[in-house]
């Protein structure tokens, strides 16, 4: 197998460099809560959330024509990685935004996806 050259660095300093690789490393976050936000279901829920103050799972079932437990799933998912806050009322469990800065992303995105022609609301 052939040797590769080592190429120097095209960033001035070696502190800098260090300091440039460590926040690589730290940004394995940004990819989890992409993974997050994947999901077009998640993306309905969240998107709904902003719309309204508070909503309850079952109202979210009807708006996203999806069963109580798969949104219910998709919600626990948003409560776990606290996007999401949720309180009970007797029986029902009402969802709210917990960061409403993760709709404004939401929003950027779709923006990047409909330059890209993609289909977006």
């Amino acid at each position: 197998m052939e040797k590769q050259a080592e190429m120097p660095s095209q960033v001035s300093g070696g502190s800098k460099l260090k300091e440039i690789k460590e926040q690589v490393a730290g940004l394995t976050g940004v990819g989890e809560l992409f993974k997050i936000l994947s999901d077009d279901t998640r993306n309905k829920l969240l998107y709904a959330l902003h719309h309204k103050k508070e909503l309850c799972v079952r109202d979210m079932a009807e708006l996203t024509n999806l069963s109580l437990p798969a949104v219910s799933h998709h919600l626990r998912i948003l409560r776990n990685q606290r996007l999401v806050n949720a309180r009970r009322v007797g029986k029902e469990v009402y969802y709210s935004l917990r960061d409403r800065q993760i709709v404004a992303l939401i929003a950027m995105a779709a923006v990047r996806a409909r330059a890209l022609g993609l289909n977006v609301f």
